[in-house]
């Protein structure tokens, strides 16, 4: 199905009654949300999120305050050991009973809505959400080029729509300019850097990263060309005020500011998860809350902008028209309003603003849909916004701000005469739904998969080191933070951790590849090999140490026939080769003997784990957690406690024997 389940429609006495879905294929065309503080704006726009990636569609989302990261958080099972490392309490031995009432409450919200916990673990199963922290090392460091790469059809889009390929050169001088010269007279250096862009796009020359932007530098002290329009270089912006903006660019790479440059490299396959293995939706969450200053946040979303358009250009023209490439969400264009409003209207501007204008005009013909909401009503370019298809309005407090959404909605061609009594009326969750073909629905959202919190910075650390690990210890004592700062990798092992992002990355690629060669060829057993052994490695691992063992047994049981030198093919060998052989016991090409842990044997003296995490050791029953269930689980007995060592790994949680 091709709907997304959003909420349920209200009756006239504004009670819940059938389920709304709103048609996925709407999302292409944009979509704006808007309600007052406490409206539940942001509560709809993850549920959108969370829908959107059941349905295989990945999204990349700018999250300014933290609540947005919490889409990380889809227990397993709603119990108070997975949900405590996520409250808050001022006094700690409360924590056990909060933590236990949060998973209470959060079931019951749920079951409200015809959910349960079976559907957070279809999220869990079917998504990853991977948090990315620019300029810092809560979560995954990403680095933010100052000048992004051109789209790859950049000089036919200078002759055949030179407009947009102007602004966008202009806007991304303009960012640039605005961030090494934040205040005073600069007009002169911005027509400067932008006609060097151009000149670098149009001939191929590289400005990202670090070695771009020392190349930017060069390239300021000796200029590629004669004249700027029709003056002379010194005519238009004389040596000395271009050996300062050169040394004010260099100043980008010493330092603090150098930050911004280091990191994974911000390339919009890794976001959407282009190359992952386990073959989940990816949502991408650029965690900014810790970066308080507004030109740099505007910065970030600007340079994400650029980098989405650059990559839709790459990929071409969607296919078909009923299904997103990509989401992009902003929950805060109105930012604090005026001056810092990420989408201001007229007079005012922003660094971001022109790159936002291009995915919100463009981005509907390759297949990137804007989800773009605000709390601040009054200070947005509805102009701009009547691109956006569906309109989802929520509570209005002030007369200004149902004033200035009823002129939006007049730019979108539509003005109900009571328009503005019914954006005032709104409780919580409720709202007013203007969708694509001009129909208006009034309905409630529904309640979150995932649990909905602001996450801390601390809170970010854990889920980087420990992703969802449930609360170890006794939930009387105090949450230690301590051993998580333990985990924070130095610089060499923060090399390492890239290193396996890129292998990652390649694996997937590879596996990519072999999806053509059957898609040319389905009976490629070689290609399904392949594919079963780099999707899970460690399944692998497992099934070649069961093969390896079954031909000991096989070895030690029967004898070697006469002729033979005693030497057996290795079992790597063995399976890859895709030879049998009649005299070899088992065939180990015969996958379905060994397909997953579960249904072979545990090696030693070793059990499985039951369904619900528990194990048996010796007449007793042991509860573990539930992730292990069906893996190979070996005993520990050790100064009178029990201990667990699952995939070579000794769990914290033991019993004294």
């Amino acid at each position: 199905m091709s709907e997304l389940y959003i909420g349920k429609h209200l009756d006239p006495n504004g009670m819940p009654g059938e389920l709304y879905r709103h048609k996925l294929s709407d999302l292409i065309t944009h979509t704006f949300i808007c309600g007052g503080s406490g409206s539940g704006k942001t509560v709809m726009g993850k549920a959108i999120i969370e829908e959107a990636a059941l349905k295989g569609v990945p999204s990349i989302i700018v999250d300014l305050k933290g609540d947005l990261s919490s889409l990380a958080l889809a227990f397993g099972e709603l119990a108070a050991p997975a949900v405590a490392p996520w409250v808050e309490v001022e006094d700690k031995s409360t924590l056990g009973r909060a933590a236990l009432a949060e998973a209470n409450t959060f079931r019951k919200r749920l079951w409200d809505w015809g959910l349960a916990e079976t559907n957070v673990r279809e999220f869990s199963n079917q998504v990853a959400v991977e948090i990315f922290t620019p300029r810092s090392e809560l979560g995954r460091r990403v680095s933010i080029p100052l000048i992004s790469s051109p789209p790859p059809d950049i000089n036919k889009l200078f002759d055949e729509d030179p407009d947009t390929a102007s602004v966008m050169v202009t806007s991304m001088a303009e960012a640039l300019v605005r961030r090494v010269i934040p205040s005073g007279q600069r007009d002169r250096e911005t027509d400067f850097v932008t006609a060097l862009i151009e000149h670098a796009w149009r001939t191929g020359v590289d400005l990202t990263g670090e070695a771009g932007l020392g190349e930017l530098v060069s390239m300021i002290l000796e200029p590629p060309f004669a004249t700027i329009g029709v003056l002379g270089i010194d005519d238009h912006i004389p040596e000395n005020r271009r050996q300062k903006l050169a040394q004010a660019v260099n100043g980008q790479l010493v330092g603090a500011a150098a930050n911004w440059v280091r990191g994974e490299e911000m390339s919009i396959e890794k976001l959407v998860g282009a190359n992952r293995v386990d073959g989940k939706t990816q949502i991408s969450v650029i965690s900014l809350a810790h970066i308080t200053d507004f030109e740099d946040q505007s910065f970030v979303v600007a340079q994400v902008a650029f980098a989405i358009n650059a990559w839709m250009r790459k990929l071409g023209s969607a296919p078909g028209g009923n299904r997103p490439r990509l989401l992009f969400f902003l929950d805060e264009i109105g930012g604090g309003g005026g001056k810092t409003a990420f989408y201001p209207t007229y007079p005012y501007t922003s660094t971001c603003k022109p790159a936002l204008n291009i995915l919100v005009k463009q981005g509907r013909a390759f297949g990137v849909g804007c989800i773009l909401a605000t709390q601040n009503p009054g200070d947005i370019d509805y102009k701009g916004l009547s691109n956006c298809a569906t309109w989802i309005v929520g509570k209005l407090q002030t007369k200004r701000d149902r004033d200035k959404v009823r002129e939006g909605l007049t730019d979108a061609e539509f003005s109900p005469s009571d328009l503005a009594k019914k954006i005032a009326r709104p409780k919580t969750g409720e709202f007013m739904l203007l969708n694509k073909e001009g129909d208006v629905h009034f309905i409630k959202e529904r309640w979150l998969l995932t649990y909905h919190c602001t996450l801390s910075p601390e809170q970010l650390r854990r889920y980087k080191a420990k992703g969802l690990t449930p609360y170890e210890g006794s939930l009387n004592t105090d949450i230690a933070f301590e051993d998580f700062e333990e985990t924070i990798k130095s610089d060499g092992q923060e090399e390492i951790q890239s290193l396996w992002n890129d292998a990652k990355d390649a694996i997937g690629q590879a596996c990519n590849l072999l999806e053509k060669i059957l898609d040319h060829d389905i009976t490629s057993e070689k290609a399904r090999l392949w594919i079963s052994i780099l999707r899970d490695p460690d399944g692998f691992n497992r099934r070649l140490q069961e093969a390896q063992r079954q031909l000991t047994e096989y070895a030690e049981a029967a004898p070697l026939p006469k002729g033979s030198n005693g030497q057996e093919p290795s079992a790597l060998m063995t399976l890859l080769s895709e030879k049998k052989s009649a005299n070899q016991g088992p065939s180990l090409n015969d996958t379905r003997m060994v397909t997953s842990p579960a249904s072979a044997q545990p090696l030693g003296d070793s059990v499985l784990v039951q369904d619900d995490g528990s194990v048996n050791y010796k007449g007793r029953t042991f509860q573990l957690y539930r992730r292990y269930a069906g893996k190979s689980v070996a005993f520990i007995e050790e100064d009178g406690e029990l201990k667990f060592s699952i995939e070579g790994k000794v769990l914290s949680k033991s019993f004294k024997l």
